[in-house]
């Protein structure tokens, strides 16, 4: 397997960046994943990318593990289970000329439709069971499909209004078990190869450095930044998809 020097390049700033978007900056993540596409095939690089996020979100869950809030994990797993079937049927089904628009184009509305439910001060929120379903569901399909599911997360955990280690947290057990979970799924449809694996170790110290960096990072900024910045990097990734 050859790279580019463009394309090494992109891989060793993915995985900073992946290790930053696990303890500070969620976002990253969907940003990773259509930089990787620009120097790979799209589907090559889900498989690429899987076993990077997975090793960091091990690493983020041991550092921010006592953060979590449960109630809200336990409700949408099962329905992130239901996506993750899903996606796994329509990877063989939807070419990636569909999907990555439609992918996109849904992202930028669930975005648009949490910024309305805040304005208007609907009751529609991370309590009520439609929304719950929706998230898991589209979550787990856009993860399995992906590695896509960041700004579905960051939409559900912002709703929840949570302080920055509780979002943090969260989001990083939420994705540690999902991307445990797709392991299988990836290996069945050829996605994981032993020529990606090992270059997913080579460029583990770079994830690791960029979680410690999330780590300091995080401390930093104010909890209002925060959330604009989670928020903002939610649509950019699902703009990007769409054009």
């Amino acid at each position: 397997m050859e790279f580019t020097a463009l394309a090494i390049i992109v891989i060793c700033l993915s995985a900073l960046l992946v290790g930053l978007s696990r303890t500070a900056i969620p976002g990253l993540g969907t940003l990773v994943a259509t930089m990787l596409a620009l120097v790979m095939p799209v589907k090559e690089s889900t498989g690429f990318l899987l076993p990077i996020l997975a090793a960091a979100d091990i690493m983020a869950v041991i550092y921010w593990r006592k953060a979590a809030v449960w109630g809200r994990l336990l409700a949408l797993f099962p329905w992130a289970g239901v996506g993750i079937v899903l996606g796994f049927f329509l990877m063989r089904l939807v070419s990636e000329a569909v999907f990555k628009p439609l992918l996109g184009g849904m992202i930028v509305v669930f975005v648009v439709v949490d910024l309305i439910r805040r304005w208007k001060g609907w009751m529609i929120g991370p309590e009520h069971r439609v929304f719950i379903a929706l998230s898991g569901v589209l979550a787990g399909t856009f993860t399995m499909m992906a590695n896509a599911a960041g700004p579905i997360m960051t939409v559900y955990l912002l709703s929840m209004n949570l302080p920055k280690d509780d979002f943090v947290s969260t989001n990083a057990w939420f994705f540690m078990v999902l991307n445990l979970a797709k392991l299988p799924f990836s290996v069945a449809l050829g996605l994981i190869t032993l020529p990606h694996l090992k270059i997913d170790l080579a460029v583990l110290p770079l994830v690791v450095a960029g979680e410690l960096a999330g780590i300091l990072l995080v401390k930093k900024i104010p909890q209002k930044a925060f959330n604009t910045i989670a928020q903002a990097l939610a649509a950019l990734a699902g703009l990007k998809l769409f054009f």
